[in-house]
């Protein structure tokens, strides 16, 4: 979840002046000065005072293939891990080239920056690079708000509207698959992998004319037109004609936010049904669901998620395992003076989703750039899909009055249909080791201990030791509660990872048990029921949304 961002500057780039100008920006977007520790599981932000941003500067121009070890070190500075706690979210490398060619790139975690939030940052960072340049301490204007007036807004639109937009998320999507599983190569690894690997093509003069046109005479957009086509090839890959797939939505309905710096995005379901339509009245289908999509913006996809009580699977995202995104904005060009910068690409960090589509612009053509896991798929696979898309969108402009289901019907080729032998299954996950109980009605300590925390947690009298905890009321961020608790009281510490895995009580007791031959954990239960029975004050929770 990170946006990597690298310029080339040819001519006299001042590092100085370029930390100084950084320095500026994050003066004026205290986003970027937040860090978000947790007390109990509960996030909350922490605003730093500004402070000099650090510029360090590799030296690349010694290398002896200086493409390659920029392109590997940009890629690892793209997936480096920040630790959201202690901040900053962001960071800034100089790799030297010669000794007037550079490149800045720029790291940023999504949790404080955006696409949209690209162009605020050149714009700034280029005004104050050009004071710093003169000499001058850079100072630029106050915003008219920030992004903490955006979540303390936020919160009141979701408390006022969630209810009824919650409402009309799940009757809309009553009764739709929850999962999309595309033909693989191999089985899908027991816990999400999130590697990433990229795959584009593009479209061709006459298509992108066609597409336009299409979208201008069907009241859509070309984005629009893209979907449709995405949608029917998705349903002749998997022989169903009712698909979700995830689209992401920018949430700046205010123009105070417009020049904000920050996270303003929110994943929305989408609801794809193919069958019967023309491609035109496909088309205007996929247009009315992603106008509706937008127009219930108070329940975000979590608390959706928990309505329609999807289960947690640790092998795939809940709902959405394939997303559609438009980068429908004109990308900014960084402008500093006295040097001439373009854009470098940056290898993508990892997928979250079993594939992304990007619907983007090349020279002025439509194109669709896939980020997937490779953990699933063969780059083969994807190129093949990649030229089947393109190809099913040709043929589907050029008469999209046909019903769909009869134009082009042998596309997608047999081998993008057809998975590969065994390869549409889970792999074998650890399986917990049974524990011999020992606690009262036949509970293990460390059973008697998780059950606590989840009434404790979830406000119940009464909890099962085979429940799911998803399916009793928890969530996500209930869960982090539950880790929070679980780790202060034994003293131990686990991968949150291991609590989504193993949802019940009695398969979480066995997995960190053990065994009945090694009852560490149970021990430490113990020890932390004597604490409880001992007064302790308990730290005070910090609203979430808020900024020191």
């Amino acid at each position: 979840y990170n946006i990597a961002l690298a310029n080339r500057v040819r001519g006299p780039l001042d590092v100085p002046a370029l930390g100084a100008a950084l320095r500026a920006v994050a003066e004026r977007h205290d986003v970027l000065r937040w860090r978000v520790p947790q007390t109990a599981g509960v996030p909350y932000a922490v605003c730093e005072e500004p402070t000099d941003v650090a510029v360090p500067v590799v030296d690349l121009t010694g290398s002896a293939d200086q493409a390659t070890e920029l392109r590997t070190m940009l890629a690892a500075g793209a997936g480096h891990s920040f630790d959201l706690a202690t901040g900053p979210a962001w960071q800034v490398t100089v790799y030297r080239l010669a000794a007037d060619d550079h490149v800045v790139a720029v790291t940023l975690h999504h949790a404080v920056f955006d696409g949209w939030s690209q162009a605020p940052l050149y714009t700034d960072l280029a005004a104050a690079y050009r004071t710093a340049l003169a000499g001058d301490r850079p100072e630029l204007p106050p915003l008219r708000a920030g992004y903490a007036d955006y979540a303390v807004w936020r919160a009141e639109r979701d408390r006022r509207r969630g209810p009824a937009d919650l409402d009309w998320w799940t009757g809309h999507l009553a009764g739709a698959p929850t999962v999309l599983d595309l033909p693989r190569d191999r089985p899908r690894p027991a816990v999400q992998t999130y590697a990433g690997a990229e795959a584009a093509a593009r479209f061709d003069a006459a298509t992108d004319a066609a597409v336009r046109d299409l979208a201008a005479r069907s009241g859509s957009t070309p984005a629009g037109v893209l979907l449709a086509g995405f949608g029917l090839l998705l349903s002749r890959l998997t022989g169903v004609d009712d698909h979700i797939v995830g689209a992401v939505v920018a949430d700046r309905r205010l123009a105070e936010f417009d020049d904000v710096i920050g996270f303003f995005i929110d994943t929305v379901p989408v609801r794809l049904r193919t069958a019967g339509l023309s491609f035109t009245d496909l088309v205007g289908r996929c247009a009315g669901e992603l106008r509706e999509s937008t127009e219930h913006p108070g329940a975000p996809l979590e608390r959706i998620v928990e309505a329609l009580g999807v289960g947690r699977d640790t092998a795939r995202a809940p709902l959405i395992q394939v997303l559609f995104n438009v980068l429908n904005f004109t990308e900014p060009d960084l402008d500093l003076p006295g040097c001439t910068v373009e854009p470098v690409v940056v290898d993508k960090p990892g997928s979250p989703f079993d594939i992304t589509v990007y619907v983007v612009q090349r020279d002025g053509r439509l194109a669709v750039e896939v980020v997937y896991n490779p953990d699933l798929f063969d780059a083969d696979r994807i190129d093949a899909l990649l030229a089947d898309l393109v190809a099913l969108v040709e043929a589907l402009v050029a008469a999209p009055e046909l019903p769909a289901d009869q134009v082009a019907p042998h596309l997608p080729r047999p081998a993008v249909r057809t998975a590969r032998l065994g390869a549409m299954t889970v792999a074998a996950g650890e399986a917990p080791r049974p524990v011999v109980p020992a606690g009262p009605d036949a509970l293990t300590e460390t059973e008697t201990l998780i059950a606590a925390i989840w009434r404790e947690v979830l406000g119940r009298d009464r909890v099962g030791v085979t429940d799911n905890f998803f399916d009793i009321g928890g969530h996500s961020m209930a869960l982090a509660a539950v880790h929070a608790r679980l780790t202060a009281e034994t003293g131990r510490s686990m991968p949150m990872l291991d609590l989504f895995r193993y949802p019940t009580i009695r398969a979480l007791a066995a997995h960190l048990d053990g065994a009945a031959d090694r009852p560490e954990l149970a021990r430490a239960a113990m020890r932390a029921a004597a604490r409880r029975n001992r007064p302790r004050r308990t730290p005070p929770r910090r609203p979430t949304g808020t900024a020191e």
